[in-house]
């Protein structure tokens, strides 16, 4: 009973794929950070596409119930050029202020 437990949550936690992230944490990420500074906030991306003149860098995670999220910033230069925009119902109470 004790190993088919340890088995189903070893599954249940492969089953998760991504890099875990809030939106609250991606509200935080302003205009002309720094990739050290968002790497801060928001720790890993998922992915980072790059393009001839900047790079996204993208945050997704997906778990083992359907559910799905993602988020994306653009860098130019190193620093955050666009944010995504994060429907105030998506965010804590403390972040729509």
């Amino acid at each position: 009973m004790k190993k088919a437990l340890i088995i189903a949550a070893a599954l249940l936690l492969a089953a998760c794929a991504g890099t875990p992230f809030t939106f609250g944490q991606a509200n935080k990420v302003k205009i002309g950070m720094t990739e050290d500074q968002v790497y801060e906030i928001m720790g890993n991306p998922y992915s980072v596409v790059s393009k001839p003149d900047s790079q996204m860098w993208v945050w997704s995670h997906a778990t083992a119930f359907g559910g799905a999220k993602s988020v994306s910033f653009e860098f130019k230069d190193g620093k955050v050029a666009t944010l995504p925009t994060i429907p105030k119902s998506f965010l804590p109470e403390s972040s729509t202020e």
